[in-house]
């Protein structure tokens, strides 16, 4: 079994609350005669507050580990628990109410409704979720400015780049207040410095907000943004170590200096 609870092991982030945890879950996929296994007995544990960021190569098991963790596919083996209660055998219909209210999700697509525009496009999900009109319209707009898109709410996904599209979907994942992320490769479609502008606002996100993000990325620059690194290498995962050295306030001076 394999275990992966990140390379710090301060009090700091000892003493935080396990948020998600799976415990030696396995997934296995079949094609014809030939077995896959996608997740080979991983366990794992995610704190409240933490950006994780989860490393492989293609075919490594990323995504798979990620459905699992999202509570979007059950393991074959194995268990998922979200606050200490187990989740991953439990009725769909009672998974659905869980990810809804708990859960948010970026993928490398921004799948936005191209016929509404950035403001509907997040003030959508609250509506599904049941949130008064008033109630939505303030928090849509929050997130919107939280991301840096107060001013293009009007605007549809066809007026906006690919790096605002994607912050019109992070925005839109956050805006139910959801205590964890899953973002799969969100920054795959992204140029490296609007992919580097992605990372720090996930960053400020985690601090802001107080959520757990658990990212997919090939890219081992972004996890000097993380505070835990993980490495998935054939459906199992390893702690990954830093091999990056960059100075994060410096960075921030190259990418506003891109900017402008």
């Amino acid at each position: 079994m394999t275990e992966a609870t990140g390379f710090s092991t301060t009090d700091a982030a000892t003493k935080r609350e396990v948020i998600l945890e799976a415990r030696d879950i396995s997934r296995v996929f079949r094609v014809g005669s030939e077995e896959i296994r996608a997740v080979d007995h991983v366990s794992c544990r995610a704190h409240e507050g933490r950006l994780i960021t989860l490393r492989g190569r293609s075919g490594s098991g990323k995504t798979t580990l990620l459905n699992q963790l999202g509570s979007l596919d059950r393991p074959d083996d194995g268990e998922v628990y979200f606050r200490g209660r187990e989740v991953s055998r439990l009725r769909e219909s009672e998974l659905t109410r869980i990810r809804r209210h708990n859960f948010g999700f970026v993928f490398q697509s921004f799948a936005l409704l191209p016929v509404l525009s950035a403001f509907e496009n997040v003030e959508l999900t609250m509506r599904i979720a049941g949130r008064s009109a008033s109630d939505r319209a303030s928090r849509t707009m929050e997130v919107l400015d939280m991301v840096g898109l107060a001013e293009r709410a009007g605007h549809r996904p066809f007026e906006l780049s690919g790096g605002e599209q994607q912050r019109v979907s992070i925005a839109r994942s956050i805006a139910n207040q959801p205590a964890v992320l899953i973002a799969d490769e969100p920054t795959g479609e992204l140029d490296s410095i609007t992919g580097l502008e992605i990372m720090l606002l996930f960053r400020r996100i985690v601090d802001t907000e107080g959520l757990t993000i658990i990212m997919a990325t090939h890219d081992p620059a972004l996890s000097q943004f993380a505070d835990e690194s993980w490495l998935m290498e054939d459906g199992r995962l390893e702690l990954a170590e830093g091999d990056l050295d960059i100075d994060i306030p410096e960075l921030r001076q190259r990418i506003e200096f891109v900017e402008d």
